[in-house]
């Protein structure tokens, strides 16, 4: 091959790793543009509020670790007016703390959610 073959040869696969990794870098930037953010964002606000009983187990063990934290949340806004020794209307800081705990237990029933078994046709309890 001659010298002008073998320099239009790297010039082809230069031209095709720059578009390569052009590529490469489009994709994992597609997801801080705002339209694919926004989907993302909906879809993982679904996932945690209506759950998934085809989730991952990645998954569910990211809902456990939220609702944990969110009780956390809820055994400290239940400490205060035990310390307090319910004055100054600590008292209404309990309902204060029912709010974290209904969402904890909101994601702790979308982690446990499993798939519902159809019964066959001529099958009884």
């Amino acid at each position: 091959m001659s010298a002008s073959m073998m320099e239009n040869w790297r010039q082809m696969d230069d031209d095709r790793s720059f578009d390569q990794v052009r590529k490469d870098i489009e994709a994992k930037q597609r997801n801080t543009l705002w339209p694919d953010t926004f989907r993302n964002s909906a879809i993982i606000d679904a996932f945690l509020w209506k759950g998934d009983p085809h989730a991952k187990p990645v998954q569910r063990i990211g809902l456990i670790i939220l609702a944990l934290f969110s009780l956390l949340i809820c055994l400290f806004l239940t400490a205060v007016p035990f310390q307090k020794s319910f004055e100054d209307g600590s008292g209404i800081v309990f309902f204060a703390a029912l709010i974290p705990f209904l969402v904890a237990m909101r994601l702790l029933r979308n982690a446990f959610l499993r798939p519902l078994r159809h019964r066959r046709e001529g099958q009884s309890d």
